[in-house]
């Protein structure tokens, strides 16, 4: 008979599930979706003849720093094994998971919300309204790019990743879900939780629109990224072994 704290659990990590998704779905709208600006706020050595751009710009790029910074501390202190001992001793090992993706799901909201753009200092800018071949090029790029992060995480096993295993495995009295992983899928969890490093890295380069705001952010993600996740060769090999599975068993159902 599951107790009450197990069915709390449980139900945590079914809303941390949905509003993951959820947020998800507004970093790809935020991240991925094209932008204009005036004509007149194009390259960057506009800045020699008008000063007050960059004055403009001190505001927005101090503010996105510490929202940045923030979420970096979140997801970095949320994963330690001080978070961990201390989740474990009140009695929510089951939970932990869960509990990490929803503090960095709020973290990430609460960034894209209150972002604020530093239109007046372009790097550069592709019009891709005025050309279809640009606009599906630009599309298809990102498109693909979110394919292979998603596709990352169904490989790695995405009920796990969001926590809701762990939960459904704690509620029937099971052993945690990692027990059952293969040596190699343990191997890949222990350094990296996150799938696609390269599809993360090309959504967060490969804009149309590259405001100095757009480029602050991804300089710091792409070198937390490079820190902290240290896939090596075997991971690559497990992953591409894995999605190659995958696809043989869709097409033999």
């Amino acid at each position: 008979m599951a107790s009450v704290k197990q069915l709390l659990v449980f139900m945590l990590s079914l809303v941390a599930f949905a509003y993951t998704f959820y947020v998800v779905g507004s970093l790809m709208f935020f991240l991925s979706r094209p932008r204009n600006v005036p004509k007149i706020y194009v390259w960057v050595f506009n800045l020699l003849d008008n000063k007050s751009r960059l004055e403009t710009s001190y505001g927005p790029m101090l503010f996105d720093t510490l929202y940045i910074i923030g979420f970096i501390l979140q997801h970095s202190c949320m994963k330690s094994d001080l978070v961990k001992s201390i989740l474990d001793k009140v009695g929510l090992a089951a939970a932990e998971r869960s509990i990490y993706c929803l503090t960095s799901s709020l973290s990430l909201h609460y960034l894209i919300r209150h972002w604020l753009p530093a239109q007046s200092i372009v790097l550069w800018q592709v019009d891709v309204a005025s050309s279809y071949v640009l606009w599906w090029t630009f599309s298809l790029v990102h498109g693909f790019a979110w394919m292979i992060i998603y596709g990352g995480s169904i490989i790695m096993d995405l009920p796990e990743i969001l926590g809701v295993k762990q939960a459904y495995y704690d509620l029937k009295d099971y052993a945690q879900p990692i027990a059952y992983k293969s040596f190699r899928l343990r191997h890949l969890y222990s350094h990296v939780r996150h799938p696609s490093f390269v599809g993360l890295s090309v959504i967060l380069w490969a804009t149309n629109l590259m405001t100095i705001d757009r480029f602050l952010l991804a300089l710091l993600l792409t070198t937390y990224m490079f820190l902290a996740w240290s896939t090596d060769r075997n991971d690559v090999v497990y992953q591409r072994n894995q999605f190659q599975r995958k696809v043989q068993e869709l097409k033999n159902d």
